[in-house]
């Protein structure tokens, strides 16, 4: 079903379904009709016809008819590349049984020759039967199925919402309004600097600002811990008090109809901490089980904290081996921001030993202070540092350097200053007239 839905508005993947589906290997004699009739249309007009003018075409066919009104009720299009993928295993499973059935046929007339025959025909043709991109793309023999395939991807990206914002005023200076979708951010700093401020930050902002859905995944602390961080961070209030109740029920009222007026979504999932290992698997999955459950796709993904995730691989990676795993998880974050066109946004934990280079504050964190891990920050699009010294912390600021970006020059190290007792990771007041004292 998802696959006609897909056929109705993709001209590229009706010519790949006109070509190389055929009616036998349809489950029943209403889908070979309603695919009849798409192969017809594609002949004649080399395009996708609409769901009206189908429809209207199969006015005599009842069955065909009410299939495709439950297609379009319940069905959803599919991205090229995996509808590919799955139409291409489900041709060769139909073709092994039906080989199967012939080889078995052939058997019991003890025709050896003719069984074995088929069996190697099956297998020279799965061998070379492919309906994904091959290593090598002839470049003027798709030129017009290239074309419609990124006509068809770029209106469906436009769909999407912009997101542009660090929600921090230098940074999205220096980003200059590039889309951050499908890109990979981190934030590195070493503990109790605020790492994980500055994740919710821009989950709340994403979430409260611009009415985008955020998911955060949360693998350290405790589920209720981050859930009341981020309510009070919404209405600004300090999380002390929203934790213990003794916000005065005034207050609690216009910051209920404060929330009322969000657009987006915010949602958190926790795993515990104690004897569990959570994978770039587990992240994938999660973001699945979000769109099924509630039915929407999430447009800011959080990870708190990459260092406590495991890759896809199912390795048990040796002590020697973390350097690899760090950067295998960071690889694999990446591909998923692609895949599944979210902004991705993590956090990483740096290790100093040497408290006092941090209080001069010449020095900034870079891509080296990656502990175990000095390749990670090559998969990322954005590495972020969050820098302070003993005396910058009494004065609740700190300094913010672009370690790496893909897209924008790094420049030099900012001053930003926060309000943590609010649950504000980012003072953007404060900060103006520090920066017009400077």
């Amino acid at each position: 079903m998802d696959l006609f839905m897909t056929c109705m508005e993709n001209d590229y993947i009706l010519g790949v379904v006109s070509e190389h589906l055929k009616k036998e290997y349809l489950p029943d004699r209403d889908f070979q009709a309603l695919h009849n009739y798409l192969c017809e249309y594609f002949q004649s007009y080399k395009k996708s016809p609409s769901y009206s003018v189908l429809k209207q075409m199969m006015v005599s066919n009842r069955g065909a008819s009410i299939l495709l009104e439950d297609i379009y009720d319940t069905a959803s299009p599919i991205e090229s590349e995996v509808l590919l993928e799955q139409l291409e295993e489900y041709i060769k499973q139909v073709r092994f049984q039906k080989m199967y059935q012939e080889v078995g046929k052939l058997f019991v007339q003890q025709d050896h020759k003719g069984s074995s025959d088929k069996m190697h025909e099956y297998v020279d043709w799965v061998n070379s039967f492919s309906l994904r991109s091959s290593e090598f793309i002839d470049v003027l023999g798709t030129f017009g199925q290239r074309f419609k395939a990124n006509r068809q991807r770029h209106n469906s990206e436009n769909k999407l919402s912009p997101i542009t914002r660090f929600y921090i005023d230098d940074l999205d200076v220096m980003n200059e309004g590039r889309e951050l979708r499908t890109q990979l951010s981190c934030f590195l700093a070493p503990t109790g600097v605020g790492k994980s401020h500055a994740a919710r930050w821009i989950g709340k902002c994403a979430c409260q600002i611009d009415g985008l859905n955020v998911l955060h995944f949360q693998l350290e602390g405790s589920e209720d811990e981050v859930a009341n961080a981020y309510s009070a961070s919404l209405v600004a209030c300090n999380t002390f008090r929203y934790e213990t109740g003794t916000l005065r029920d005034a207050d609690i009222a216009k910051m209920e109809e404060m929330i009322q007026s969000v657009s987006g979504a915010l949602f958190v999932k926790s795993y515990p901490k104690f004897n569990t290992k959570v994978s770039t698997i587990d992240v994938k999955n999660g973001i699945g089980e979000f769109r099924k459950r509630y039915g929407i796709n999430p447009d800011v993904v959080i990870i708190d904290s990459i260092d406590l995730l495991t890759d896809s691989s199912g390795k048990k990676w040796s002590e020697n081996g973390t350097r690899h795993q760090r950067i295998a998880v960071a690889n694999d974050l990446k591909d998923l921001a692609a895949d599944e066109k979210v902004w991705m946004v993590g956090t990483y934990q740096a290790t100093i030993e040497n408290r006092d280079w941090l209080n001069d504050e010449k020095n900034v964190l870079t891509e080296y202070n990656c502990a175990e891990a000095k390749g990670l920050a090559r998969p990322m699009t954005h590495l972020i540092t969050l820098n302070q010294s003993d005396r910058e912390r009494k004065e609740r600021v700190m300094r913010l350097y672009v370690a790496k970006s893909r897209f924008f020059e790094k420049g030099e190290p900012f001053k930003i200053a926060t309000d943590y007792n609010s649950e504000q990771f980012y003072d953007p007041v404060r900060t103006l007239n520090l920066n017009k004292v400077n």
